[in-house]
């Protein structure tokens, strides 16, 4: 096997995760590819935390969470409270209509977690598991090509 050939796959993946995705998601009103399924998903566990701590919990930018925020603010999924600890933070919460949301993007998230591990074995999934922590962190390693 080719080395491309991995990248390559992981390109085909990622393709069809957000074919797959993309009309799930737009029909909740959410836009593919900016976080924002994850961004919900995450403040349905975890809800009053600053922005800097979701951007963290999801993988994400503090500046593309940023635009994910006014987007899901604007849909009145969630509200930014001002922190109580900190005059310059907000804290970022879901409103009810949020936690309805939250819930159905969840869903759609579980049922793309079953059909990518669909026919794996525990030990397959382990091992890819493994396998796709090393490629990250060789990635997070990196400072140039």
């Amino acid at each position: 096997m080719k080395k491309n050939e991995i990248r390559v796959e992981l390109l085909r993946i990622e393709r069809d995760r957000k074919n797959l995705m993309m009309p799930y998601l737009a029909a909740l009103g959410l836009t593919f590819g900016q976080g924002q399924a994850r961004i919900l998903d995450t403040l349905l566990t975890k809800d009053h935390i600053t922005q800097k701590t979701l951007a963290d919990i999801c993988y994400m930018d503090v500046a593309t969470v940023s635009r994910s925020l006014d987007r899901l603010e604007e849909a009145g999924f969630l509200v930014r409270e001002r922190d109580p600890e900190c005059r310059r933070s907000f804290l970022i919460c879901l409103t009810e209509q949020g936690k309805i949301e939250a819930a159905k993007a969840r869903e759609g998230l579980k049922k793309l977690d079953n059909v990518i591990c669909k026919g794996l074995s525990d030990d397959e999934l382990n091992a890819l598991h493994s396998v796709l922590v090393k490629i990250s962190d060789n990635l997070e390693e990196c400072r140039e090509l």
